[in-house]
């Protein structure tokens, strides 16, 4: 069997982490890749938080490849797409013609040929970089759009009075006990208020215990704390 290296990348670091999708689904299609084609990958290589637009000189995970690959004699390298390799077409092109010079082969794995062109068949060449150009486009086209949504979702949950601690409207982080459970924020609110007959108000130990009473309480199944209550009231 042919050895070779599979190369991993994520963009954004909101998409790693072992219950993210990302990885796994490029892992997964490189050694489908590697099994069904009588390669063996004998290192995996990846780059967290990389973005597409990033040299190769400049990404940690790839560098560590090219030294391995050096030391140990290996000239495939395969990815999912041609987008983990690169999403600019500059950098691509670059980037593919330095390591092709050097010897190695690039296949990405939903069209192998798809970096098998060379210099000697132009309309071959022209279609990869059109097909580079357009992965670009798509890529600023998505950013652009979520953009755009990030600011729609922060004015609608200001309009909810869902905020940030700077007052503008949330869009992303944990969800509050607001966002949660309104009727917890309600609740307190009503128990804080002053007595009409007394003019005194309850302690916010009795207000986190008149809550547990009525079924509100912490993950662990405790009595809110002091400072939760005072958020409660803030809300």
């Amino acid at each position: 069997m042919e050895k070779c290296v599979a190369y991993f990348r994520t963009s954004s670091l909101a998409n790693v982490g072992s219950e993210k999708d990302s990885l796994k689904r490029q892992r997964k299609a490189c050694l489908d890749f590697a099994l069904q084609n009588n390669l063996e990958v004998v290192k995996e290589f990846y780059d967290a938080g990389v973005k597409g637009k990033d040299l190769l000189q400049d990404r940690p995970g790839f560098s560590d490849l090219i030294n391995f690959c050096e030391v140990n004699d290996v000239k495939t390298i395969i990815f999912e797409t041609a987008s983990r390799f690169s999403r600019e077409i500059v950098v691509q092109e670059l980037g593919w013609k330095e390591l092709t010079q050097q010897g190695f082969q690039l296949i990405c794995t939903d069209a192998p040929g798809y970096f098998s062109a060379n210099d000697v068949e132009p309309s071959r060449k022209m279609i990869r970089q059109i097909l580079g150009v357009v992965s670009e486009f798509q890529k600023d086209e998505l950013v652009a759009k979520l953009v755009q949504a990030r600011k729609r979702k922060e004015q609608v949950n200001k309009e909810k009075g869902y905020l940030t601690l700077s007052g503008r409207g949330k869009c992303a982080g944990r969800k509050s006990w607001k966002e949660l459970n309104a009727d917890v924020i309600k609740l307190s609110k009503k128990l804080a208020r002053r007595n009409p007959r007394t003019g005194q108000r309850r302690s916010r130990l009795k207000i986190a215990r008149l809550l547990f009473e009525q079924g509100f309480k912490t993950a662990n199944g405790t009595l809110f704390g002091h400072e939760q209550i005072k958020r409660f009231l803030k809300c």
